[in-house]
């Protein structure tokens, strides 16, 4: 019996047909696998990159609200995918097993040969059943027919790997039951690829707790390239007899049933660390040497088209990107944008201009001279401006810094909307213990409302610092320690408000048990005078000369474009 090749079935549940591509290279990749005699040693195997496009799905939602998420969530997707897959040192990556050389790469090219930022938003709420449910992975399911649903935007699997971001599977409501679904081999249509839901995608952004660590992508790319769950096929401990037959058909991947615990496994040899188990995501950061193998015998046979693609391979000669912002949104009535800007072309850019304007009142343009080699990102930081409103409409368009357009001017604006939330900002610090990985914390409102949430974090003792705007009101903070034994192997826990007053602490070794509650309240917001003439303000922004709006020492036409902007708001509250 030759071992189960990289095949059609759909992972979670569901079967595919055999596509033609996939049946004339079966034999290949059986005979490949069976006769894998002896696992290449990482230095003597090629990096393989390959061309990824991130399709979101949304329902008619602005970019950055709900499930069409920011390119800034995107892009951290990609960065820890890439450090799951290359076992990055230092990175939430590097964790017990192989780096498999596999690299993942937004595409830079469509199929019509045009440049891209490999990222493609529609509105799929038009197919029946999507608006109401979402995307079925089996017609029997609450949702829209996939297949209709991908129609509208994919790519087709030879040349890239398709990620599908939608807001339901199966009418889950982005909840519980099904996170993601992939085929373990080629379909030879329009479903071939990656689906999921999009609040598991990424490390920042819309995120639900336990999801912060994007391992449901890392999960579902490992069935794109063959992986099977680790507890495939097998219904009792130490059943299995022939490790390339039965099982996941992977040798050093131990026995074992499903598994959902860090610390307790199904079965004795349980890997609870491997990413195609189902123990939480913070304890799962392992391929192992057999999986690599098997991935990349899929890669080197029936799915040898994406190593062959110049889908990641740049159009032009310089192409000026806008790629993210800082932020979606604000706690103070002021914004000091950061505009991220990649050079998609194959040769340096020697610098960039950045044409900025809000709610459509054009501000003065910024120069910056800093070359940006080619494929390289690098962040530009824009002067602080007001904000006039709750919400405002930004545009930034970059071009060369003698103002020429670069060599595709397709993909030089960026539109963006901030909101002013008028909240307290807050920082949390958490020191974890080394059983990090025990550690999580949530914020809730009076009516027990999620507001603020933290988890998945790895093994060891780090520290982590994350923020958030929090409206005012007293709320309930609440630290849980799975271990049952609080941070007492060296952790703490500090919560400070905007103006650095000690909201909650947890000093060094305290052993609070299973879980500790303390209150914290919110300062309420006051109300904001853009012009400062109130020195209680707590917000004074007077300018350091009269009419020197922008502070940069001269009073000139830029001014004015700032005074343009808070044109017609009031005086005084």
């Amino acid at each position: 019996m030759g071992l189960p090749p990289c095949g059609t079935d759909m992972a979670h549940h569901a079967l595919a047909s055999a596509s033609p591509a996939y049946l004339a290279n079966k034999t290949a990749f059986d005979a490949a696998w069976y006769q894998g005699a002896t696992l290449a040693v990482s230095d003597s195997l090629e990096v393989y990159t390959l061309p990824l496009v991130v399709h979101v799905i949304h329902r008619g939602a602005a970019i950055g609200v709900e499930e069409n998420i920011s390119d800034a969530q995107i892009l951290s997707a990609v960065h820890a995918l890439n450090e799951d897959f290359r076992k990055v040192a230092g990175s939430n990556g590097d964790g017990l097993g192989v780096d498999v050389l596999v690299e993942f790469e937004l595409a830079k090219r469509t199929p019509d040969g045009l440049p891209t930022t490999g990222i493609v938003r529609v509105d799929g709420s038009g197919v029946p059943g999507f608006a109401e449910h979402g995307i079925a992975s089996l017609e029997t399911l609450p949702g829209a027919d996939q297949t209709e649903v991908k129609a509208l935007t994919s790519w087709l699997g030879d040349d890239y790997l398709n990620v599908f971001v939608v807001p339901e599977i199966n009418g889950n409501n982005g909840g519980g039951g099904i996170q993601g679904f992939a085929y373990t081999g080629p379909t030879g249509d329009v479903r071939d690829g990656v689906t999921l839901l999009y609040n598991v995608i990424g490390t920042e952004g819309t995120l639900k707790p336990g999801r912060t660590l994007n391992r449901t992508l890392t999960h579902e790319v490992g069935h794109h390239l063959s992986l099977y769950h680790t507890f495939y096929d097998t219904n009792a401990c130490g059943s299995e007899v022939d490790c390339v037959n039965e099982g996941d058909f992977v040798c050093d991947t131990p026995t074992t049933t499903e598994n959902a615990s860090c610390s307790v496994g199904a079965c004795p040899d349980a890997q609870l660390e491997n990413y195609m188990d189902y123990a939480p995501t913070s304890c799962r950061n392992t391929f192992t040497a057999g999986q690599r193998q098997r991935m990349r015998t899929c890669l080197e046979t029936v799915r040898s088209s994406l190593l062959g693609s110049l889908g990641a391979v740049p159009v032009v000669d310089v192409d000026l990107l806008p790629v993210a912002l800082n932020a979606s949104s604000v706690c103070a009535p002021t914004w000091h944008p950061v505009l991220s800007v990649q050079n998609q072309g194959v040769l340096p850019a020697p610098g960039a201009t950045v044409h900025w304007s809000v709610n459509g009142i054009a501000l003065s343009p910024v120069t910056f001279n800093t070359p940006i080699p080619a494929g390289a990102t690098i962040d530009l930081a824009l002067p602080e401006k007001l904000l006039i409103g709750i919400l405002t409409e930004w545009t930034f368009t970059v071009t060369l810094p003698d103002g020429a357009n670069d060599d595709f001017s397709g993909n030089d604006t960026l539109l963006h909307t901030l909101a002013y939330t008028g909240d307290d900002a807050w920082t949390l610090t958490l020191n974890t213990d080394f059983f990090g990985n025990e550690s999580s914390w949530a914020v809730t409102d009076s009516t027990g409302v999620t507001l603020w949430a933290g988890d998945d974090y790895g093994f060891g003792a780090n520290t982590y610092v994350t923020s958030a705007c929090i409206p005012s009101g007293c709320h309930t903070l609440t630290i849980v320690d799975s271990g049952g034994d609080g941070l007492a192997l060296g952790g703490s826990l500090l919560l400070q408000n905007a103006t650095g007053d000690t909201l909650a602490y947890i000093p060094q070794g305290n052993n609070f048990g299973d879980s500790i509650i303390l209150d914290a309240c919110a300062a309420t917001p006051a109300i904001y005078n853009p012009w400062g003439t109130d020195t209680t303000d707590p917000n004074p922004c007077a300018p350091p000369c009269p009419g020197d709006l922008n502070g940069d020492g001269f009073v000139q036409a830029a001014d004015l474009l700032d005074f343009l902007v808070v044109f017609g708001l009031p005086c005084s509250p």
